[in-house]
């Protein structure tokens, strides 16, 4: 996978739904702790992400990048008030979601046009976290270094997205979970992993 350097070329990535199914990252839920509350799961979540920080980043295999975790995107990802009980403790899987999700779209900073983010990557990945199946979307943003070829490559965000009802429970609130809910087993495919995700414009993934 390589970043295209022409943003015409921004979008779903061709080839998405050939790619080969994504393994299912399966979590107990009691990584961090037995009935913790969100507010220490958020803090459990915070200190695992500053222990990442420090270390030498996330190996991303599908881009061949290594993802660093800046403070801003462990605000994002950690002790954050918005948060669910779910979100943080998909945290404890974060490597192993890095190391399976696939990009699926590539496009340019629309959000905040910030003239350093060249482009903006959105990855899935399959998290069953306490026996339930979640997708999780990942925002990469890779930055130039001005002055310097070279690129830097951070994982801005880690995100519980409602997914398709017979794949993927769907949900408003950590109390509108439902636990009884069917899994494919320990991978995905990728069109299922992707069915009702929708691309920056709004529209659903095609293929």
């Amino acid at each position: 996978m390589h970043l295209p350097q022409n943003p015409d070329h921004f979008g779903q990535r061709p080839g998405l739904f050939a790619l080969k199914p994504v393994p299912v990252v399966v979590l107990s839920g009691e990584e961090f702790g037995v009935c913790l509350p969100r507010k220490a799961l958020a803090m459990a979540a915070d200190a695992a992400l500053r222990a990442l920080q420090q270390g030498p980043g996330l190996f991303h295999p599908d881009t061949g990048w290594t993802l660093s975790i800046n403070k801003k995107s462990r605000r994002k990802m950690g002790d954050n008030a918005d948060l669910t009980t779910v979100d943080s403790q998909a945290i404890a899987g974060l490597e192993a979601l890095v190391c399976h999700a696939v990009v699926a779209e590539i496009h340019a900073d629309e959000a905040h046009r910030n003239p350093d983010v060249e482009a903006v990557l959105r990855l899935y990945a399959p998290v069953s976290v306490a026996g339930v199946l979640y997708r999780v979307k990942l925002t990469v943003k890779a930055y130039r270094v001005p002055g310097e070829p070279k690129r830097l490559h951070a994982l801005s965000s880690a995100e519980i997205e409602n997914a398709p009802l017979g794949i993927f429970p769907s949900y408003s609130s950590a109390e509108a979970l439902q636990t009884d809910q069917p899994t494919t087993g320990r991978t995905v495919s990728v069109r299922d992993l992707l069915r009702g995700a929708q691309r920056q414009d709004g529209t659903d993934f095609m293929g």
